[in-house]
């Protein structure tokens, strides 16, 4: 036994090897959704992440999906990316993604003037607020760098704070520009999605289920093979109250037993001599 110890330890390789037959256990593995307006970065994003240099002929904004893989040995999972293109009409394609994502991460354009980044994360609150996002670990990634605007004054500024509190999710503000600072926020998110990972996959699983029973049922609401019809689980018997006759009293019900026996109790009575 001690042989055999002594030749795991002086074992040379790492993560697999064949004369052992010794591996190291899979990464844990994440979808994550990429989400923001349109022009806010996504696509940079995702090409920073995976290290992979964009193609000059691919600069116009997503009008569709696109996916991306991060497994590098900085992180501590694996991340499936997904990105939403943020034009109108696709806006209202985001929540089918909601459901079978562990987490989001949204982009915003810091060099945009109050006005429409006061309507960029009114974009974030319907995306948090009463779907299958809230509670989910929340990732923000300002896109420009604006000279004398500070992350923390963004967040104060639109009450970003308040609103990860109110939809329970955990959440991070970093820059793109700042690969560091970028990092440092991908690394964050990773250690929310590991501390969560039970609880986030049990969500999941129940979302994604509700939808296809969802998307089942209007299917056959629609073909007219099933009808929808409003019942009462229990039919609730009425309950008929007779009057009472004059000279007769209350007619007794067929329910009744037979015979009512009567206790009079005799009170403040004294002594009998």
């Amino acid at each position: 036994m001690g042989l055999l110890c002594a030749k795991l330890r002086n074992c040379c390789c790492t993560q697999s090897c064949s004369c052992c037959g010794i591996s190291s256990p899979p990464m844990e593995e994440f979808q994550l959704l990429i989400l923001g307006p349109s022009g806010s970065g996504k696509t940079e994003l995702g090409h920073r992440l995976t290290r992979v240099q964009r193609s000059l002929d691919d600069q116009e904004a997503t009008n569709g999906v696109r996916c991306y893989e991060v497994s590098t040995e900085e992180l501590p999972a694996k991340l499936q990316l997904t990105e939403v293109g943020g034009n109108p009409e696709m806006q209202r394609l985001w929540k089918h993604y909601y459901a079978s994502s562990h987490a989001l991460i949204y982009c915003f354009d810091l060099g945009s003037d109050p006005d429409e980044l006061q309507a960029t994360f009114g974009l974030l609150t319907d995306c948090l607020r009463g779907t299958q996002l809230a509670g989910k670990p929340v990732l923000l990634v300002a896109s420009r760098h604006c000279d004398g605007v500070q992350l923390y004054d963004v967040e104060y500024a639109f009450g970003l704070e308040e609103l990860a509190k109110s939809c329970g999710c955990p959440l991070l503000i970093c820059q793109m520009d700042d690969a560091e600072d970028l990092q440092r926020g991908v690394r964050w998110l990773c250690h929310q999605l590991l501390a969560r990972k039970s609880q986030l996959e049990q969500r999941i699983r129940y979302d994604v289920n509700m939808q296809v029973w969802q998307r089942r049922k209007r299917s056959l609401l629609s073909s007219g093979k099933l009808a929808q019809v409003h019942r009462q689980r229990f039919r609730r018997q009425t309950r008929k109250i007779l009057p009472a006759i004059q000279g007769i009293g209350l007619m007794r019900p067929s329910t009744a037993p037979p015979n009512i026996f009567f206790v009079n109790s005799q009170q403040n009575q004294g002594p009998k001599f």
